[in-house]
């Protein structure tokens, strides 16, 4: 099971007045954006929401209106977050210990679905696991009014929520935490300081905290314009390759495949990252993966891995993030489902979401195509990108 633990009982200090949490977004709750996309993450079992008690009635009357239907309860949160969120994990009772549990600020809203997926497949594999995005400018330590060291920017980070840990992780975290009156800033240092380990799921610099004025103001801004800024994009893409007569790798999704034949082609020919960089680039008004492929491929890179980086680039500028990915193949051979794990997991690490944010499906064409007689495959892809 998959909890989340929606932490929104802030005083709300640095916003003059305003309480952030019912502050209006684009004509609605700033917390209505990050439940919204709790609701639409398929991981998601059940959401407690942490806040105040003057706030609960104006939450229900929220998740009536937004038909969020994940939430569970709704409790009171204590003097710090730390005491808020541990409020949230002692209200879910005897949860298993491999349970996951995701814990979010209320006032991040624009957190997607796929992030929250790709945080709690992290935090399953690892045991702990956090969103964060690279800073891009350059960080100095300050003393006294004064720059006294320029840090490395490739090693520092900005934390965001979701965290996520196992339940019988955060546990110990908080046991270790209250036994040495230890107070941290986020979820993620509480299992650092247990010397556990925490992923770190990369996110779009759009996923952050409203805290002043001036966030509400900017978040504002980045939904405002013409039409529904938050509308999701849709894209198809299509690719096929007959097999080669020569000894080559059968490569899918990223993912070496074990059969007689390759596909033909100047690069390694998986279909699937061909397909899905079409679909990708399709959503954002682009052109076809030769634009890339075709000069990468002279200069030796025939790694399709490569090509999906590019447009990955291209779509993660702080705008867009993949919602979901549906992939569709025709081949005759080789028998491809057993290998649907191998392939779904490669292509969950290529594109940072969770498993339940793919699907992937088969068929043997029937003897009625060139690919259903096995001269080749071929795949669909459509996938939706979300902002």
């Amino acid at each position: 099971m998959n909890h989340a633990i929606i932490v929104a009982a802030g005083r709300s200090a640095r916003m003059q007045g305003t309480d952030k949490i019912v502050a209006d977004l684009g004509g609605k709750p700033l917390l209505a954006w990050a439940l919204e996309a709790f609701e639409q993450c398929a991981d998601i079992d059940t959401v407690t929401i942490v806040s105040r008690k003057e706030l609960f009635n104006g939450i229900k009357a929220l998740a009536g209106k937004y038909a969020i239907t994940k939430i569970k309860k709704i409790i009171e949160g204590g003097k710090e977050r730390q005491d808020s969120v541990l409020n949230g994990a002692e209200s879910l009772g005897n949860c298993d210990g491999e349970d996951i549990i995701i814990i979010h600020n209320g006032s991040n809203p624009f957190v997607s679905a796929g992030e929250i997926s790709a945080c709690i497949s992290a935090a399953r594999e690892h045991g702990a696991a956090a969103c964060a995005f690279p800073l891009k400018d350059t960080i100095k330590k300050v003393k006294g009014g004064f720059a006294e060291q320029t840090l490395d920017r490739k090693d520092v980070w900005q934390m965001q929520t979701p965290q996520c840990a196992r339940y019988g992780i955060l546990k110990e975290a908080f046991s270790h935490a209250l036994k040495n009156n230890a107070h941290h800033t986020d979820d993620a240092a509480m299992v650092e300081a247990l010397g556990k380990k925490v992923k770190i799921v990369p996110c779009s610099a759009r996923n952050f905290k409203v805290t002043t004025p001036e966030d509400l103001e900017m978040a504002t801004r980045m939904i405002s314009g013409a039409g529904n800024a938050r509308a999701p994009r849709v894209g198809l893409g299509q690719d096929s390759h007959r097999f080669s007569a020569g000894k080559k790798a059968l490569v899918l999704g990223g993912c070496t495949i074990p059969h007689e034949q390759g596909l033909e082609g100047n690069s390694d020919a998986d279909v699937i990252l061909h397909a899905l960089f079409n679909a990708i680039s399709s959503a954002l008004g682009g052109r076809s993966l030769s634009i890339i492929s075709d000069g990468m491929c002279k200069k030796g890179i025939t790694d399709s891995r490569e090509y999906l980086k590019a447009i990955l680039e291209d779509m993660g500028d702080g705008k867009w993030a993949i919602g979901n990915v549906s992939v569709s193949i025709e081949a005759k051979k080789p028998k491809l489902e057993p290998h649907h794990d191998a392939i779904k997991k490669s292509l969950c690490a290529l594109l940072g979401i969770g498993p339940s944010s793919i699907g992937l499906t088969f068929t043997s064409g029937e003897g009625l195509t060139g690919f259903g007689r096995g001269e080749g495959m071929q795949c669909f892809c459509a996938v939706t990108l979300v902002r």
